[in-house]
């Protein structure tokens, strides 16, 4: 009986001497699995932050050219403004140019009807002075 109580206390001492091993296996997976899951998380957490600063470039980068075209487009608006308003002054130019030479024609017109009608009238006199005499006689 002595010998089956050693044989009992050996196969006890066996059992939690494996029950110590798998425990201690347990745990060595159960760090080995937190180690890979932190590193998983490590990972996760450097690619969002990758993405996360690439995508702050990008806005960065979109903004930049907006405020490129705008400034563009302003500079094009400034150069029309300033093209319509010579545009605009020498149409006016023309335009007074324009009304100054119809005025100088009706002027030069109104000059020759005058001189015309002072000519007429002069004929007119020299006819009617030839004809008085000839009627007289």
């Amino acid at each position: 009986m002595e010998g089956e109580i050693r044989e009992l206390q050996a196969t006890i001492v066996a059992l939690r001497e494996d029950l110590e091993r798998a425990r201690a296996a347990h745990e060595d997976a159960v760090r080995h699995a937190q180690g890979a899951r932190e590193d998983e998380l490590r990972q996760v957490r450097e690619t969002a932050s990758a993405l996360r600063d690439k995508l702050e470039e990008e806005r960065a980068e979109i903004e930049r050219r907006i405020r490129a075209a705008v400034a563009t487009a302003e500079d094009e608006i400034a150069q029309l403004k300033k093209t319509i308003s010579a545009l605009r002054d020498q149409s006016e130019r023309l335009s007074g140019g324009t009304d100054d030479a119809v005025a100088a024609v009706h002027s030069h017109y109104r000059g020759e009807m005058a001189q015309l009608q002072a000519t007429i009238r002069a004929l007119r006199e020299q006819l009617q002075a030839v004809s008085a005499p000839a009627a007289g006689d």
